[in-house]
């Protein structure tokens, strides 16, 4: 039986077809996954602690990511999964492929309390803040 189901996995995932993707720490996210950022994520304040490398690119910029349909449900349900703080009603989405196209890049980083939790690196304040709506 277990021989079968790992076949037919396979199969699917040689066809084509829909294949689960396991996704581990250090893993780039994919260019359409969703990502929630808490608090005014359009505002400089938003990054006064920040790390930044030589270059004024900020690293290791907090998010939510999931791979999911922008709703409200779905956002929520994102932000439920983070057990490590109390979000507000602040928050900015964008598509990690924006911030890839503007040759940053969000890196999984999954914590204990906080799953879908991400990291983006690789961009400047003024456009960090250009990305979120």
């Amino acid at each position: 039986m277990k021989n079968t189901i790992i076949t037919v996995a396979l199969i699917t995932c040689l066809l084509g077809l829909a294949c689960p993707v396991f996704a581990k720490n250090g893993d780039p996210a994919p260019k359409g996954w969703l990502l929630v950022r808490s608090g005014v994520a359009n505002a400089t304040a938003n990054y006064d602690k920040e790390d930044s490398d030589s270059d004024d690119k900020l690293q290791g910029v907090s998010v939510l990511c999931a791979d999911i349909t922008e709703t409200a449900a779905n956002v929520q349900n994102l932000i439920n999964t983070d057990g490590t703080r109390v979000w507000g009603v602040n928050r900015g989405l964008t598509r990690a492929s924006t911030v890839i196209n503007l040759k940053g890049n969000v890196v999984i980083d999954a914590m204990p309390n906080n799953p879908n939790h991400c990291l983006i690196n690789g961009l400047t304040v003024s456009q960090i803040k250009g990305i979120w709506h």
